[in-house]
């Protein structure tokens, strides 16, 4: 085992690089240029610019880019007395947040999701279309931003926890449309993962 060099070029924001050794996961997060060591027999080698240029390469491991994607999360007013938003399905992890009411939820779900410290899922816009009279009029429109390629899925359950319904997001631009809010989600900044040094 010997330890392989991974350079972080650009002039600043924040990046996330991913990577697996002997089939346990690590994530370095940091937020300027410059350097740090792996083992080389890390596979899976990735890395999100999360913000900003920065860019991540190797000499003696293969760096892949994992883009960052969008999707738009929809559902109108629906007859769904006492269930609540719960949790994300993220590809194969199930990410858990505060309950939030549903259908009639905005603001606090916003809360629950971009307070996650969790830097592979924010919304970043928002918009509710209102036409009266009635509650089936409400329309939610969430644009969540993605590291990597997984769908996210809300899954909704009743009281009980007997009863779910899913709703699935649909790709789209990471421009945020008109009449959309624009949400700032704050992103964090730290070094997250054990690092080989160089011999």
């Amino acid at each position: 085992m010997a330890a392989c060099l991974i350079t972080i070029g650009g002039t600043s924001g924040i990046i996330q690089i991913n990577y697996t050794i002997s089939s346990v996961q690590y994530t370095i997060e940091t937020i300027s240029p410059g350097s740090f060591y792996i083992e080389d027999t890390a596979v899976d080698v990735t890395y999100t610019t999360i913000t900003g240029d920065l860019t991540a390469s190797s000499g003696c491991l293969t760096v892949t880019n994992l883009p960052v994607n969008c999707y738009e999360v929809f559902w109108k007013g629906l007859s769904a007395d006492n269930y609540k938003i719960s949790e994300i399905i993220l590809g194969s992890e199930i990410i858990t947040i505060p309950d939030t009411n549903f259908p009639l939820s905005s603001r606090d779900f916003i809360e629950n999701v971009n307070s996650l410290n969790d830097n592979r899922i924010k919304i970043v816009g928002y918009k509710t279309v209102f036409s009266p009279p009635s509650i089936q009029n409400i329309e939610y429109y969430y644009i969540f931003k993605i590291l990597g390629s997984n769908e996210p899925v809300l899954k909704i359950k009743n009281t009980d926890d007997t009863n779910y319904i899913y709703v699935y997001g649909t790709s789209t631009s990471c421009t945020i449309p008109v009449g959309y809010e624009e949400i700032d989600p704050c992103y964090s900044a730290t070094i997250t993962t054990t690092t080989t040094l160089a011999p």
